[in-house]
């Protein structure tokens, strides 16, 4: 499993916020965020240009649990890059993280374009759908991008599994704009998921984008009975590696 960072810090964004956690960071994305702002995504060491000598590479899945161990946390967090583009290997390490720990939480970050029998050991899918507003225009993934960035069957699919109490979801949307909110109505229908489990943040990888983007987008979601999150990770450290 190709494998970018481990670190233990808090969770910074979304119902889970403040939780000390331990993260797993997978290496590789199918898609290459570039928003309005001319930020790529807050992780580009994992996508647009990855990083052969600081990422960690191939790792085998004793060597992750081996580390979690170390840590007296409940909470574990998968993230990308795209950790659902490893579905078999996701589905492994899920099973061996909760052989290590039973009480442990875990939450996985993806964008949801993917799915798989993964699903089953997690507890939490904290899913990023990705606007138009994050499409790249002008370079050499702008088309393939703006094809795969949503895939509503799998969108449906959380939100079935959410229904039947298989899976608690959270939709956490990147706002950069009132022109967002029609998008993320369309595919709250299309898609059949509940304002309750809507969180907007703020657009930015630094704490002044989020001071500059953070009241319009808190106006959003009192306008639209949506939840905010913000990101305590950049508010206490900035946008650097390993918190």
């Amino acid at each position: 499993m190709q494998i970018s960072e481990l670190f233990y810090s808090i969770q910074g964004e979304g119902k889970r916020t403040g939780n000390p956690s331990f993260f797993i960071r997978t290496n590789n994305c199918n898609l290459r965020c570039r928003f309005p702002g001319g930020n790529y995504c807050d992780t580009p060491y994992t996508s647009w240009f990855p990083d052969d000598v600081k990422n960690i590479g191939d790792t085998e899945i004793s060597k992750i649990t081996a580390e979690y161990s170390k840590y007296s946390c409940r909470d574990i967090v998968i993230t990308g890059g795209e950790p659902s583009i490893y579905a078999e290997q996701l589905e492994e390490l899920c099973i061996e993280l909760k052989k290590t720990n039973k009480e442990s939480f875990i939450t996985l970050e993806t964008n949801g374009t993917f799915t798989g029998d993964f699903i089953k050991y997690t507890d939490l899918a904290s899913i990023s759908p990705k606007l138009k507003s994050s499409v790249p225009f002008n370079t050499e993934f702008e088309k393939t991008h703006g094809k795969n960035r949503i895939n509503l069957n799998v969108l449906k699919n959380y939100s079935l599994l959410k229904e039947n109490n298989l899976i608690d979801i959270q939709l956490k949307f990147v706002f950069t704009s009132e022109a967002d909110l029609k998008e993320i109505k369309e595919l709250q229908t299309k898609a059949g998921f509940s304002d309750k489990d809507i969180y907007l943040m703020p657009e930015g990888i630094s704490e002044e984008d989020l001071r500059k983007n953070r009241v319009q987008t808190i106006e959003a979601c009192l306008k639209n009975g949506y939840n905010y999150t913000d990101r305590i990770h950049i508010i206490a450290w900035g946008d650097k590696r390993g918190v």
